[in-house]
């Protein structure tokens, strides 16, 4: 079915909205940063719906990196203290969210998606969908949900995507600390260049170092992420939320912010 409306999917790194080697660390300044961009966006933005996802971050990264190093496997206990600390985040994210004047409402994961044998990701999209309707913004957040026989961790990037699919979204806007796609690492080559307009077909023909360096790691993961899933007629965005008004000018559809992927 497809729906006729003008939606975007906003992912909010967890890199973005929290500190790294600050175990449960919020950075206020950019996440108010952000919503208030937000909110200038939807005001000037009548006809735009949202959906918000955020990443874990010092939260649920944290805490999911600590259970594997102890017991090797996401366990009921974990599974509480993950689902805990993500809850943290997303009500703190939802005050603030609420402070600038946005309809929110969040949607935990764990109680709306689930992992099935085939490896697929079932969730009750009608839900979203209600919420959407009645000028609702639904908040959404990476988590970790019930698998077969097991417990696992599903993505803030996976759920952009599936949703993005699955809800007819015109664009998916990757909130990162970074500026966007690069043809090399920019921390370690001064001749990286910053890739403006990159078909996803092309993905598969660049070439990155595999190191720490984000954008050539997780990011390559998450967009060629997108191609797994059979995402067809959505430009990604991948711009730089640490930089005053990207946001902002991104939902506004400012092709000189960060790098736009076509699908």
């Amino acid at each position: 079915m497809r729906y006729n409306w003008y939606l975007k999917v906003v992912k909010l790194g967890g890199s973005v909205i929290t500190l790294k080697d600050m175990p449960m660390t919020i950075r206020y300044d950019v996440v108010k940063q952000l919503v208030s961009e937000l909110a200038d966006a939807v005001k000037g933005l009548p006809d735009l719906k949202l959906v918000i996802i955020h990443g874990g971050g010092g939260f649920g990264h944290y805490v999911v990196r600590k259970c594997l190093s102890s017991s090797g496997r996401i366990d009921s206990m974990c599974f509480s203290e993950t689902s805990y600390a993500m809850t943290l985040l997303n009500t703190s994210l939802l005050k603030e969210l609420l402070g600038v004047g946005l309809p929110v409402v969040s949607i935990p994961p764990h109680t709306v998606f689930k992992a099935e044998v085939d490896g697929r990701v079932s969730y009750d999209k009608n839900l979203i969908i209600e919420y959407l309707v009645r000028g609702l913004i639904p908040v959404l957040y990476g988590d970790v949900v019930l698998g077969v026989d097991s417990f696992l961790v599903l993505s803030g990037d996976t759920i952009a995507w599936l949703l993005a699919k699955d809800l007819n979204a015109h664009e998916i806007i990757f909130v990162t600390d970074v500026d966007g796609l690069f043809d090399k690492d920019p921390k370690k080559y001064s001749d990286a260049r910053l890739l403006k307009y990159v078909r996803a077909d092309e993905l598969v023909n660049l070439e990155f170092s595999q190191s720490e360096y984000d954008v050539t790691g997780s990011m390559m993961f998450k967009l060629m992420e997108g191609l797994k899933h059979g995402v067809k007629g959505i430009n990604v965005r991948v711009v730089n939320g640490l930089v005053k008004g990207n946001l902002y000018k991104s939902l506004h559809g400012n092709s000189s912010i960060g790098t736009v992927i076509k699908y």
